[in-house]
C-alpha cells in the first residue's frame, strides 16, 4: 500500500521497491523496515496507509532515536567494501550507453531472484544480447599518468576477485546460452587461487576469446544498440575493431566510505589505499593496533567469500564469541597465516 517508489538498491537499480520493504530476500530477520527519509507518514502523517495495513500494529511513528550504552569484551569491523563507480571512465560510455552495464548489474540481471527472473536481456531492447564482451580492471591497476596526474580515475592496486569473477561468469553465460560468443579485454589473468587456473583453462576451452589489451573507445550504434569496441591487441600488436550486443564491465573493489567514522570512532589505522591495517600480516593479521578491536572480510582488503569467511572465522575465535576457543583459535589462525 505504500506509495513511494525508490530504486531497489539490491537490484542494482534495476528494479523497484517501496519506502516499506525487505532490504533482500534472504535478510535476517526476514522482517519489513521504513525507510524514514523517504516515508511520507511521520510527524506529521500525511500518509499512515501502512498503519492501517498492519494486523500486527508493529508501526510506530512515535517512537524516538535514544543512546544506549552496552558493555562488550571484543569488538569486530567487517564493514565490507563498495564497487568503483565506472562514470570516470566516460571512454567506456557507462551511463551514456543502455547497453554498458557493470559486474554487478550483471548478477542481477541473470540471477534468479533478480528483475527479469534470470532471463538475462540486455536494457536497450530487452532482446537476449548473443555477443557480448567484459573488461577487465574497470577502476583498478591504474596508475598515474600524464592523462591521469592524481589517479582519480582508478587505483593503483589489483581488487583480487575481478578476474575470476569474470571467469566464473562466463561459464555461467554459457551454461545458460551455450550459443553465446563471449570476448574478454584483459591486461592480465590473474588466477592465483586452488583450482582458479583449471576454471580459466576451462572458460577457454568453452570458446571464451581473451584479448590482451583494454578498449580505447566504445561507441554504441544509436540504431541497432550494438557497441562497437576499439582496442589494441597487445600480444600482436594490431588495433581491432568490433562489434557486441552488450559490454560489460567488471568492476573493482574500493573501501567503503561509512568505514571512516567507525575507524576515527575506534582509532583504528588504514594502507594507503584506504583499507584498514591489521596489527601484522602474518602473526597478527586480523588483529588491529586498538586492544580487543579485530578486523574481517573486505574492510581489511578485497577477498572472495572463501577468504572472508576464513577471516571471519580468526577474528571470532581472536574475540573468544567461539566455543571451544582454545581449539578454534588455533584452527582458525593457522588458515589465515
Amino acid at each position: 500500500v505504500c506509495p513511494i517508489v525508490k530504486a531497489d538498491e539490491f537490484q542494482a537499480g534495476l528494479a523497484t521497491r517501496r519506502a516499506v520493504y525487505i532490504p533482500f530476500p534472504q535478510a535476517v530477520p526476514s522482517a519489513y523496515l521504513i525507510k524514514m527519509d523517504e516515508c511520507l507518514g511521520h510527524n506529521p502523517i500525511a500518509c499512515g496507509k501502512c498503519l492501517e495495513a498492519c494486523d500486527k500494529k508493529c508501526i510506530n511513528f512515535d517512537d524516538q532515536d535514544r543512546v544506549e550504552e552496552i558493555a562488550v569484551g571484543s569488538i569486530i569491523v567487517a564493514t565490507g567494501m563498495d564497487v568503483y563507480d565506472p562514470t570516470a571512465l566516460d571512454e567506456y560510455g557507462y551511463t551514456r550507453y543502455e547497453n554498458v552495464i557493470t559486474s554487478l548489474e550483471f548478477e542481477r540481471l541473470i540471477s534468479a531472484g533478480g528483475p527479469t527472473q534470470g532471463h538475462f536481456i540486455r536494457p536497450s531492447d530487452r532482446q537476449r544480447p548473443r555477443r557480448i564482451a567484459f573488461v577487465q580492471c574497470v577502476g583498478s591497476r591504474t596508475a598515474q599518468s600524464e592523462n591521469n596526474p592524481d589517479g582519480r580515475r582508478g587505483n593503483p592496486y589489483c581488487s583480487n576477485i575481478c578476474c575470476m569473477n569474470t571467469v566464473k561468469d562466463s561459464l555461467l553465460l554459457l551454461d545458460h546460452y551455450p550459443d553465446t560468443e563471449i570476448s574478454v579485454y584483459y591486461l592480465d589473468i590473474r588466477a592465483f587461487g586452488k583450482g582458479f587456473e583449471d576454471l580459466y583453462m576451462r572458460s577457454r576451452a568453452a570458446g571464451v576469446r581473451y584479448l590482451r589489451g583494454l578498449p580505447g573507445e566504445v561507441v554504441q550504434d544509436p540504431a541497432s544498440g550494438n557497441v562497437k569496441v576499439w582496442a589494441e591487441n597487445t600480444t600482436t600488436g594490431q588495433l581491432t575493431e568490433r562489434e557486441y550486443d552488450m559490454l560489460i564491465l567488471s568492476l573493482g573493489a574500493v573501501p567503503r566510505q561509512e568505514t571512516e567514522a567507525i575507524r576515527q570512532l575506534l582509532t583504528l589505522s588504514r594502507t594507503g589505499d584506504g583499507f584498514l591495517m591489521e596489527a601484522h600480516p602474518k602473526l597478527k593479521p586480523v588483529d588491529t593496533p586498538t586492544k580487543g578491536v579485530y578486523i574481517a572480510g573486505c574492510v581489511e582488503s578485497p577477498k572472495d567469500i572463501k577468504d572472508s569467511v576464513t577471516q571471519a572465522s580468526a577474528a571470532a575465535a581472536r574475540a573468544g564469541i567461539l566455543l571451544n576457543t582454545d581449539k578454534i583459535k588455533v584452527e582458525a589462525i593457522t588458515a589465515v597465516v
